[in-house]
């Protein structure tokens, strides 16, 4: 089961926004873009409001803060969730033996949709008269469409047997509802000793730790657990010790593995580290515990004693790549982060967007920032840029401290705004508010005719041919824009070419742009037709034959029959580049492509 859009209605000050995480093309992972005090933080903890709830007491919070003195209404967080097959077989299967209801084929019975609602008067909280669950209502909408033995008349499940809805959504809530974890940081203080079993005046946070321990231990066999191989080999004689010294290099071994080897990657240059995992027994209390250390040359260290980005790094890889393995966890895991990154240097948090990569392979992942390094071209299908409309970004003084209007929407939808701009990403930058700095370097890059071509482009050098050109491409807007762009790299004196579809667009826009400029630019600008002379009124989409976009297109759009195909073979192709995938293509279209790199690379030159 995996969760697929959220809708938000009045939490603190959101109006109501959707979240879409099942937009074509698909990503696990999406981004929530907005400078600071622009309402990231509220949706994040709006969904995570949505599994974990919020005592009475605290039921303020939730309000707006310009209408805390009297608000009168609800606030709401509706999840639609999808079923997989299998949870739905086992849903059919209690149906059918327990209540003679045979659910029919229909996507539709693979939606769930629940709202989590909240009702006030004179800003307190109050019970629905028809509410069972105190002021937290929570209201599963009708699904389940079936016949019964009886009547072959289609009926929702609901309306025939209120007993029988009852069953499914408990078992929906005990074994198939995907976790929802919400980390605002991790600069936590990490525990000297991480006790084995729990006691009464414990610290908080002991009990995540001891988990993370079991998380652990399933990563290195699935039948392992703190009880039997841990705690009881602590208690054993000498017989067992081995087993347990054994145990403990297994984890170390795998701590440096999955984090230690990640931060060497990143941050090269720093003495080599590694972690050492010991166990012990305290003389005064018997409670048995683990402690981890860094042993950094001859020396170890606390994880307290580390950096703060050292410390950032281990808390978030140890809290979420080993939490992915937890058996009891149902579902595809959804993961919040609040401002990652935001204490490690921006080079660093340009490397670590390759570990959030890694961490997504079967949940899926939501981060806020500020920060233009911690933005990867890739996922911008699934970014939204955040907004407080409430406040005049000119003049920020001046708003109010208290009106509230947060908005996210959609990035493609908030590129068409600005359907001036020359850039694709401009607009992205334009949100954070991004200058850039005098001492940046400028790289030789390749304009392309427009987002399309891009991720065609990056994805055929990128993931097909493995990195063998290097070669930067530029997202354009349009084969028109390009005026100013091409006059700062005059001006800067960098290389770069252009590459246009060898349509009448894109010969008259070379022409143009030779009489608007000058002839500087006249060895700079080409099309497919000066690679290639057989390659006349071709566009990029053209470069593959048909029966490959079709294919592409079906490994998007699995419905795909016929129409349309440029667009969906376009945003099947971005598809493929966000999640890594190879398409076998044939030969003829890969030598295409090797002409038009080696073209490119001898150019650039």
């Amino acid at each position: 089961m995996k969760y697929t859009k959220f809708v938000i209605k009045n939490y603190k000050g959101i109006p109501e926004i959707e979240l879409d995480l099942n937009k074509k093309p698909t990503s696990n992972i999406f981004t929530l873009v907005g400078l600071n005090e622009s309402g990231k933080t509220s949706l994040l903890e709006a969904i995570y409001l949505f599994q974990n709830g919020i005592f009475k007491k605290k039921a303020h919070t939730l309000i707006p803060k310009s209408k805390q003195y009297s608000f009168n209404g609800e606030i709401s967080i509706k999840a639609e969730l999808e079923l997989n097959e299998d949870e739905l077989i086992n849903i059919k299967a209690l149906l059918k033996k327990e209540h003679r209801f045979h659910i029919i084929d229909s996507n539709s019975n693979k939606i769930i949709k629940i709202k989590k609602i909240y009702h006030f008067k004179n800003s307190i909280p109050i019970e629905k008269d028809d509410s069972n669950n105190g002021w937290e209502e929570a209201i599963w909408e009708e699904n389940f469409k079936g016949k019964t033995k009886q009547s072959k008349q289609i009926k929702e499940l609901y309306d025939w047997k209120k007993d029988a809805w009852n069953e499914v959504i408990n078992l929906i809530q005990k074994k198939f509802l995907p976790k929802i974890l919400y980390y605002p940081n991790f600069l936590f203080e990490f525990p000297e000793k991480i006790y084995l079993e729990q006691f009464k005046e414990e610290e908080k946070g002991q009990e995540e730790y001891r988990n993370v321990i079991q998380d652990i231990l399933v990563s290195i066999g699935k039948g392992l657990t703190i009880k039997d191989h841990l705690l009881e080999r602590i208690k054993s004689e000498k017989a067992h010790k081995e087993a347990l010294e054994q145990l403990l290099l297994r984890m170390s071994s795998k701590l440096n593995e999955e984090i230690l080897t990640k931060w060497d990657t990143i941050f090269t240059g720093t003495q080599k580290k590694e972690v050492i995992i010991s166990a012990d027994t305290e003389l005064e209390t018997g409670r048995h515990f683990i402690k981890l250390k860094i042993k950094q040359g001859s020396a170890s260290y606390s994880i307290n004693d580390r950096s703060l980005g050292f410390r950032w790094f281990f808390s978030f890889l140890i809290f979420t790549a080993f939490r992915k393995t937890r058996i009891k966890d149902p579902g595809e895991t959804l993961f919040l982060l609040d401002e990652p990154a935001s204490n490690l240097h921006q080079s660093s948090q340009k490397k670590l967007l390759h570990s959030l990569e890694n961490i997504v392979s079967d949940c899926k992942l939501i981060y806020s920032t500020h920060s233009h390094h911690l933005i990867d071209p890739k996922w911008l299908a699934g970014t939204y840029i955040v907004r407080n409309e409430a406040i005049n970004y000119e003049s920020p003084e001046e708003s109010s401290t208290t009106e509230t209007n947060i908005s996210a929407t959609l990035y493609k939808n908030f590129v068409a705004r600005y359907p001036k701009e020359e850039d694709h990403f401009k607009p992205i930058l334009d949100a954070l508010d991004y200058t850039p700095s005098k001492l940046e370097m400028v790289p030789s890059i390749i304009f392309t005719e427009g987002k399309s071509d891009y991720y065609t482009f990056k994805y055929m050098a990128h993931i097909i041919f493995k990195d063998e050109y290097k070669l930067n491409f530029y997202p354009g807007a349009g084969v028109n824009k390009y005026k100013d762009p091409f006059r700062l790299y005059l001006a800067w004196d960098k290389k770069f070419i252009a590459l246009f579809d060898s349509d009448e667009g894109g010969r008259k826009a070379k022409e143009q742009y030779i009489a608007d400029i000058g002839r500087d630019i006249e060895n700079k600008i080409f099309t497919f037709e000066d690679i290639k002379s057989e390659w006349k009124e071709i566009e990029a989409e053209k470069l593959f034959s048909r029966e490959e976009q079709v294919k592409v297109t079906q490994s998007c759009f699995s419905d795909y029959e016929e129409g349309d195909l440029k667009s969906k073979f376009n945003a099947s192709i971005q598809n493929l580049y966000i999640k890594n995938k190879e398409f076998d293509f044939n030969q003829e279209t890969l030598n295409k492509f090797k002409k038009i790199f080696d073209f490119l690379q001898e150019k650039i030159k």
